[in-house]
């Protein structure tokens, strides 16, 4: 873990900083600015050095862009956002959470996800633009129940 590390809500000033994160990580920096309200940030040192953002469709909550530059990974930076993320989540009334992905299944398996069929989404999550948009969603995803 790190010393100092601090994670809050993305404020509209985050918005480079996380487009940057992202950007180095290889990841979509496309819809930043339109879903800055639901990231969180990793901080240390007045520098971002991580993001995790969960977009709320009906009940659900898909879990994205969570991201860590390489020179902070495998100092817990992850194990927090993704912690803030579904804690929002959960405040927010969330009752699942979906990852649109079956990358890293062994790490989101110890937050309760576990694999399944795409074509067995909530419906609000393959009725979404966010679906649709990604016309390499896998065949296996990963799903989470937050009650």
């Amino acid at each position: 873990m790190i010393r100092d590390l601090q994670i809050r809500a993305a404020q509209t000033s985050d918005a480079p900083a996380v487009g940057a994160v992202l950007e180095r990580c290889g990841l979509p920096t496309d819809d930043v600015f339109r879903l800055l309200e639901h990231f969180h940030v990793a901080v240390l040192e007045k520098q971002i050095v991580g993001c995790g953002a969960g977009e709320r469709f009906g009940e659900t909550v898909v879990i994205r862009s969570v991201a860590v530059l390489p020179e902070q990974r495998d100092q817990g930076v992850a194990t927090h956002l993704v912690r803030a993320v579904l804690m929002r989540a959960r405040a927010n009334g969330a009752r699942h959470a979906v990852l649109l992905s079956s990358s890293c299944p062994s790490y989101f398996a110890r937050y309760g996800f576990s694999l399944i069929q795409a074509s067995k989404l909530p419906q609000e999550v393959m009725q979404s633009s966010e679906f649709h948009r990604h016309t390499d969603t896998p065949p296996l995803c990963m799903y989470c129940e937050l009650t």
